[in-house]
């Protein structure tokens, strides 16, 4: 139960902070990318900008003796909810956030890491903290992964970003998710590059408050993807990459899961099977995550969804997509 008069326990962990943005619904997701960060070893805050309501199942936790919406979801991991005034798709405010929290309630952070409320980790915390260590944490997309150096979108690319200034590219030949990105304080001129180039698309008529406005032809089709990749290309700073098998989107890793497609909390798994969509490892996953310690469902819900889960999958054996 919450108890706004207690004390805290909670040690900052030196050095590394967690962020991401939800609303609506995607507070499921984020439950269990908490839980996932717990059950990883993580020790340190996790901050939550968010629109509308905040999530009903706060009521769990403890709340922290501080000015804000701040919880104790473990004895080393504290929950802070920072509300957020705009329209801007969460999707194109990454950078924003990120920068803001650096110069503000996480300034004393080394390192901040930003997880989309639909990515749960899969491995020990240890990992990241050695990862982060090496540059600018990014991973591949499936979609576009092998995007070269000399492609026409990137020439396209060159051009947007000499509006800029920016010039000297480096020469990269794979496209990047902005569903994961871990930034050193040291290198924030990275997302405000990231920041510039979202302000030049929406200047040149894209609407920000749309999640992929336009089609691939299009040089800034997905704003926050593409202006990430665009400030990789110009950052002097050293980047620290993996594949696509990083978040589950091929076979192979075991770093984080990105529940890309439908959410496995509004999936219908049977229907999707029978299409020949049996469910994803993001899809089981997320069942694994959701009810220690955030508890998402009764005992009872979450029998019954594991199950139409299972038998989603055992179903997708059989039907096969045409």
């Amino acid at each position: 139960m919450s108890d706004s008069s207690s004390s805290s326990t909670f040690q900052p962990a030196g050095g590394t902070a967690i962020c991401t943005l939800f609303e609506g619904d995607y507070h499921l997701g984020l439950a269990a990318l908490v839980n996932s960060l717990v059950r990883a070893g993580y020790a340190g805050t996790v901050w939550a900008g968010y629109r509308g309501a905040l999530p009903p199942w706060l009521k769990q936790l403890r709340r922290l003796d501080a000015p804000g919406e701040e919880y104790a979801v473990a004895e080393q991991v504290r929950l802070a909810f920072l509300p957020l005034h705009t329209e801007i798709h969460f999707t194109h405010y990454k950078p924003r956030f990120m920068l803001d929290l650096f110069a503000g309630p996480a300034g004393d952070c080394e390192y901040l890491w930003y997880l989309d409320p639909d990515i749960f980790v899969r491995c020990n915390w240890t990992f990241f903290a050695d990862w982060q260590q090496n540059g600018i944490a990014l991973c591949q997309e499936i979609t576009n992964n092998i995007l070269p150096a000399d492609s026409p979108l990137r020439q396209k690319w060159v051009r947007i970003a000499g509006k800029i200034g920016l010039d000297h590219p480096r020469p990269l030949n794979h496209y990047f998710s902005a569903g994961l990105v871990g930034v050193s304080a040291q290198y924030t001129s990275f997302l405000e590059d990231w920041w510039k180039i979202l302000g030049l698309a929406e200047a040149e008529g894209i609407d920000l408050n749309r999640f992929m406005p336009g089609n691939r032809e299009s040089a800034l089709y997905a704003p926050d993807q593409d202006g990430l990749n665009i400030a990789a290309m110009y950052t002097e700073y050293p980047l620290t990459t993996m594949g696509p098998e990083a978040m589950g989107f091929v076979p192979g890793g075991f770093t984080v899961y990105h529940a890309v497609g439908p959410k496995p909390w509004r999936a219908s798994f049977l229907k999707r099977s029978l299409a020949g969509m049996p469910p994803s490892g993001a899809d089981k996953f997320y069942f694994t995550q959701v009810s220690y310690p955030i508890r998402v469902y009764s005992p009872v819900r979450l029998h019954m969804k594991r199950l139409a889960c299972s038998m989603a999958a055992l179903a997708g054996r059989f039907y096969g997509r045409q």
